[in-house]
């Protein structure tokens, strides 16, 4: 009798226990509030440095983010170059402004504006547009490239200040998500965005 009650409380810790966990790694909620918006900010810089595509896609609407989130879904070699891109980001949460839906966060990343715009350059003179579109599904052509723009982001120094940029935010069914316009973009990514944009406009 004593083992079967032992058993039974032993099912219904572990129930409870497993309930506990599932709530706290679930993350931040959909309400429009304070602590929820903070948290959703600080989700998504997590995110961002460990360059977890699952949760950048939960968090995260970004155009550009999207389109680097499909490569590195089947391509290591993207993920590693979005870990070196945003493993020195610092954030600060300046202002929330619950009624219009949007958070001003202040972004401070290296400067690498010139290891972006260098490399960029490099490839538009090497290839045409297509050649470099047949060239990111080829894993030989992302070691080699793909490292060596993540060395000179290892080498780049930190930006001097940071770039304040305001985020909408919207209710998703589980969870608040950032809208991330092409500023706000640039400011995470140290400058490269517009590095890059820079060159292929030319």
């Amino acid at each position: 009798m004593k083992k079967k009650i032992f058993s039974i409380v032993s099912i219904i810790m572990c129930v409870v226990i497993s309930a506990l966990c599932l709530t706290s790694c679930s993350g931040p909620g959909n309400d429009m509030t304070e602590e929820n918006i903070k948290a959703t900010v600080a989700e998504t810089v997590d995110a961002l440095k460990e360059f977890d595509t699952e949760r950048l896609g939960k968090y995260v609407d970004s155009s550009t983010l999207s389109v680097i989130i499909g490569y590195a879904k089947d391509h290591k070699q993207f993920t590693d170059l979005g870990k070196a891109i945003f493993a020195s980001l610092e954030y600060e949460v300046k202002e929330i402004d619950l009624e219009n839906g949007s958070v001003t966060v202040s972004f401070k990343n290296k400067d690498l504006y010139q290891a972006a715009a260098d490399f960029a350059s490099q490839l538009k003179k090497d290839y045409s547009s297509f050649q470099l579109l047949t060239k990111l599904n080829d894993d030989d052509f992302l070691d080699l490239k793909l490292a060596q723009l993540t060395k000179a982001i290892e080498d780049a120094p930190m930006l001097e200040s940071a770039t304040d940029v305001k985020l909408s935010i919207t209710q998703g069914k589980k969870n608040l998500v950032l809208t991330f316009d092409k500023d706000a973009e640039n400011a995470v990514s140290g400058g490269s965005l517009n590095a890059i944009n820079s060159i292929y406009k030319k």
